[in-house]
């Protein structure tokens, strides 16, 4: 019976060390069966950080070497066929993908100014992108 107790008690421990999106107030999209999260404004920084293991991909916004509040950067994902299996507006400097393995093309554009970066996703191996966009003038 002692057993059963510990056992209940360090599941629950394991689920409040590990607290899912939705128990942040992260919501998660999916598109073309690839989940994703956008935002990291903030506070909001600090419940992607406990998530980020869920997401092998991950886009970083920055504007001028520094982080940012930026926002509104349009966001395709493209398989090695080049077809868009992924679009959409971040809300914040984050971006987080949980793509299949593959060779994968990440675009990011913000304010005029579009950068393309291709890489090949393998396993649970993490892949970190800064995408480091002008200072407006």
């Amino acid at each position: 019976m002692k057993r059963i107790a510990a056992a209940l008690v360090l599941a629950a421990l394991a689920g409040i060390a590990v607290a899912d999106e939705a128990a942040l107030g992260i919501k998660v999209h999916k598109q073309s069966g690839i989940n994703f999260i956008t935002g990291g404004l903030g506070d909001e920084a600090k419940a992607f950080e406990q998530v980020a293991q869920r997401y092998p991909v991950q886009l970083i916004f920055t504007v001028g070497g520094e982080h940012a509040q930026i926002r509104d950067v349009k966001v395709a994902v493209r398989d090695v066929k080049g077809d868009a299996v992924l679009e959409a507006l971040s809300e914040g400097p984050l971006f987080y993908v949980n793509t299949p393995s593959g060779r994968w093309t990440f675009e990011a554009e913000w304010n005029g100014e579009k950068q393309t970066k291709t890489k090949d996703q393998t396993g649970r191996r993490y892949l970190v992108m800064d995408f480091d966009f002008k200072k407006p003038e």
